[in-house]
């Protein structure tokens, strides 16, 4: 009954309020799944374990992420579950390619060429799962690569060209960052995973 008393107008100003209190809500529950899905090590045996890329910095080295990233996978290559590692990730804001820096590394650590393929066209995550399978044949076994909050969408991506995905979180390089560090991140994947979720039915629909 009291809900009548109030204008159209007045009405609609609390459905925007309603509205602008749950965002932040949903933002923080969709972040809190994201961390909690990617949480678990999902490593088998597969054909190919795949490095999603992260930043260059300046000096041209590996950023605390993209090493933490490639040496997880390599450790992963170690136990036996791929043959091959493939890095991903073209030219950020510095040279070179995060896939180069990626080769560099596991080469450092003893890995031999033969075993690396190497993308250095790839500018976000779709990419980096699209040009990662047009490297193998389709349906073939991959480990995914990266940290807990970001492989719900690798293994989306992957999934979508063909690509059979085991998720592997990599915790050291994450785990070395700050609060004030990660909650940034944590946000950014919140609204990128906002924004697929939104834009990708229409995109699909009109085969984009």
């Amino acid at each position: 009954m009291m809900w009548r008393r109030f204008t159209k107008k007045s009405r609609y100003r609390v459905y925007l309020v309603l509205f602008l209190l749950a965002l932040p809500l949903g933002g923080v529950l969709l972040g809190t799944f994201l961390l909690v899905w990617g949480s678990q090590n999902r490593a088998q045996k597969a054909d190919a374990i795949v490095i999603f890329g992260a930043r260059v910095q300046r000096d041209g080295n590996a950023s605390p992420i993209l090493r933490a990233r490639t040496r997880h996978a390599f450790e992963l290559w170690q136990q036996g579950l791929a043959p091959r590692l493939i890095c991903t990730g073209a030219i950020g804001t510095w040279p070179p390619a995060e896939s180069v820096v990626q080769k560099r590394l596991l080469q450092g650590w003893g890995v031999p060429a033969s075993a690396i393929q190497v993308d250095e066209t790839s500018t976000s995550t779709r990419e980096n799962a699209r040009n990662a399978a047009a490297l193998l044949p389709r349906g073939a076994r991959i480990i995914a690569v990266s940290e807990a909050f970001h492989l719900w969408r690798c293994h989306r991506d992957g999934a979508r060209f063909g690509l059979q995905v085991f998720t592997s979180p990599e915790t050291r390089g994450w785990n070395a960052l700050g609060r004030r560090d990660r909650l940034p991140i944590l946000a950014r994947e919140t609204l990128a995973v906002t924004r697929d979720l939104v834009f990708d039915p229409f995109f699909d629909l009109f085969g984009l």
